[in-house]
């Protein structure tokens, strides 16, 4: 189902609703729009109702870049109230992560779990890439939309990656060229990962069930990243992936549908059996009244 959120501002936002079962909302990175989780999306649409979108300015939606994360993480807002949703699994991936972790901090009511896919910490929290990684993932020196992908690409995989999957890697710089980020776009949303940033901090009061996935290999985002948010979110779970690069998610596809499936499946249940031994101490503690009731009596 294909619909148009419409955020604060008036800007519409396309979004596609796949599959059915509780909802999982997928938040893209740096430049990206909803395709970048066409890997990932079959396997999860086995067992879930999945909302990907593109944010403003890529792909079918509208408007100029965000100044913020926080203002992105109010069109997330925006996305889940068109789709009708109160509450929904979070899964962002590289900026979109950084995304979800403002949004379960600023609309905590909004997330039902918290998955990070190589992302950072907010502000200065993190561990930066070097300094030559990352002007190859923003295409320094290139001419073309084309040639920019293509030199960010060998950042964004592993090399083994690079190398045994050259096909795949080529077909995602001919659909970036097809559909290139407008630069001044790109440059609001990178910016605005350089904003003031507290979210790190309120981090610690996050209660939802969170799952960090990370490439071992990862040079855009450095793994130690990972780490960092783990150790900082309560009772957060660390799944590497070993020998991946950033994209982890388009390396390894099904294992990653299959993490996130049975992460939300544990995490389902362990909300279910939390609700079941609540009514029962709540019944144990009716039937301790009453006995103590009928003796005072």
């Amino acid at each position: 189902m294909r619909l148009t959120a419409r955020t604060t501002d008036g800007v519409g936002l396309s979004a596609v609703i796949t599959g059915d079962g509780d909802p999982l909302l997928l938040i893209p990175g740096l430049g990206a729009g909803r395709s970048a989780f066409d890997p990932i999306l079959p396997g999860l649409v086995k067992s879930h109702r999945v909302i990907t979108f593109d944010p403003r300015g890529i792909g079918e939606s509208e408007g100029a870049g965000n100044a913020t994360l926080a203002a992105m993480a109010l069109d997330v807002v925006a996305v889940l109230d068109a789709a009708d949703v109160a509450s929904a699994a979070v899964f962002g991936a590289s900026m979109g992560g950084v995304v979800a972790q403002h949004l379960v901090v600023d609309h905590p009511a909004r997330v039902a779990d918290l998955i990070l896919a190589a992302t950072a910490p907010g502000g200065d929290a993190g561990v930066d890439p070097k300094p030559e990684d990352q002007a190859a993932l923003l295409g320094k020196g290139a001419r073309t939309p084309e040639d920019a992908y293509r030199l960010a690409c060998t950042v964004l995989y592993s090399p083994q990656f690079q190398r045994t999957h050259a096909d795949f890697i080529e077909a995602q710089i001919r659909e970036r060229a097809r559909h290139p980020v407008r630069p001044r776009l790109f440059s609001a949303q990178f910016n605005a990962m350089w904003q003031p940033d507290n979210s790190f901090d309120r981090l610690a009061a996050v209660k939802v069930p969170t799952l960090v996935m990370h490439g071992t290999e990862d040079v855009v985002t450095p793994f130690e990243n990972a780490r960092i948010l783990a150790r900082r979110i309560p009772g957060a779970q660390l799944r590497p992936f070993e020998a991946c690069g950033h994209l982890f998610f388009h390396e390894r596809p099904d294992e990653t549908a299959r993490v996130v499936s049975e992460h939300l499946r544990r995490a389902g249940a362990s909300a279910g059996q939390s609700s079941s031994d609540e009514d029962s101490s709540s019944e144990d503690s009716s039937s301790t009244s009453g006995e103590s009731s009928a003796a005072d009596s």
